[in-house]
């Protein structure tokens, strides 16, 4: 498989180019070029967030020609997407955390975790996070709001709300060499009419070195107190 379709208009993928990915309680397919195919939040019979062509997606591919590598993580159930191209080697890790067995009388916090990083040399990529709640048929609103988890940083997150379920989209930049900068971030609103969904998703551009990494987090919150 070698692509550079944008993920919106490329239609389906054959179920022998996906990884999958669980955490025991719910499960997500990763397609080859870097999108979220399948993804039920937060058990495995719940409404679905992610079922494209029309009911949502998360992507995080390139957009230069690439050839795609998937392959797990040594025992685990991380996988690892690369991206092999002129210009460079990306990569995308993906994996739903599972609860601790030492915790296990706590609640398990729905995360789906994505790392997006370069191996060597530039990749350009396109993030594009739009759920699509309740298997398309409920709306939602999307808001871009500043995210205080991370101290001293001003940086935004984005909040997806519908009637019954709550996601929001964090990340967190860095740099594994001392000479290359961490990567900005900023998200803009993304509406996709056209696709029948029912409220704005958000994305953003990167352009990433070599040493530069970004990781999203999109979980559902944890309930405020009373």
């Amino acid at each position: 498989m070698t692509a550079r379709t944008n993920v919106r208009d490329r239609g389906y993928v054959d179920i022998s180019d996906h990884g999958l990915i669980g955490n025991l309680q719910t499960a997500a397919l990763v397609s080859l070029d870097g999108s979220i195919e399948s993804y039920c939040v937060p058990f495995f019979d719940s409404p679905s967030i992610f079922a494209p062509p029309q009911g949502g997606h998360f992507s995080i591919t390139p957009t230069n020609d690439f050839t795609p590598k998937q392959q797990y993580m040594p025992s685990s159930n991380v996988l690892s997407t690369k991206f092999l191209s002129d210009c460079g080697v990306g990569q995308v890790t993906d994996f739903l955390p599972r609860q601790s067995r030492a915790n296990s009388t706590k609640p398990n916090l729905p995360w789906l975790v994505r790392r997006v990083e370069v191996i060597r040399g530039e990749v350009p990529y396109r993030v594009e996070c739009c759920p699509a709640f309740d298997y398309a048929r409920a709306p939602h609103k999307t808001e871009l709001v500043p995210d205080d988890s991370i101290p001293n940083e001003a940086q935004q997150k984005v909040l997806f709300t519908s009637e019954n379920l709550k996601l929001d989209l964090r990340y967190v930049a860095d740099s594994t060499l001392d000479d290359v900068p961490v990567p900005e971030i900023n998200f803009e609103i993304l509406y996709l009419p056209e696709k029948g969904h029912l409220g704005p998703g958000a994305h953003v551009d990167l352009k990433l070195k070599e040493g530069q990494v970004v990781t999203f987090f999109l979980r559902t919150p944890p309930r405020e107190p009373p």
